[in-house]
């Protein structure tokens, strides 16, 4: 985050109209950023990681997070946005494919769950039989609507 307010303090971004999103590992480490800052006037995140307890158990390569990244269940949850999504404010629009097995779709379910119950303005959209490389290799319609949703849910939240 300091790159973020060195800019914001030289004049350079309009604070009130950061955007974050990220797919995959960003997916991750834009869910993770969400719960560490109210800075981002909106949050896109795909092909998102929130809950790596659970990733270990359902995903094709969550065991290999588990236990030769990660290893220690207590920092497997500390890792998790999940544990954390109480200090979510921002509008948050989630993309994820449906037949997603590096990251599966509860993964994102979970964290549309979290920010709903917490009252935090959230939309879930799933991409069906789209796996987690539907962006470089899915159908065009899905492409597109990924591209259009994106732009649009960052122009409405910063326009200000």
């Amino acid at each position: 985050m300091q790159p973020v307010a060195a800019l914001v303090d030289e004049g350079l971004v309009d604070q009130e109209r950061i955007a974050l999103t990220g797919y995959s590992y960003g997916g991750y480490l834009t869910c993770w950023l969400s719960t560490r800052t109210d800075l981002f006037a909106a949050v896109v995140p795909g092909g998102v990681l929130v809950d790596l307890t659970s990733m270990a158990g359902t995903s094709e390569e969550g065991h290999l997070i588990a236990d030769h990244e990660i290893g220690d269940p207590e920092r497997m949850t500390e890792l998790s946005p999940l544990s954390h999504a109480d200090a979510v404010r921002a509008p948050t629009l989630i993309l994820h494919g449906g037949a997603d097995d590096t990251c599966p779709v509860g993964q994102a379910e979970q964290w549309f769950h979290a920010l709903r119950t917490r009252d935090v303005p959230a939309q879930l959209v799933v991409y069906p039989g789209s796996s987690h490389l539907f962006l470089l290799d899915g159908r065009p319609s899905h492409r597109e609507d990924h591209s259009r949703r994106l732009v649009e849910w960052v122009t409405t939240h910063t326009n200000r």
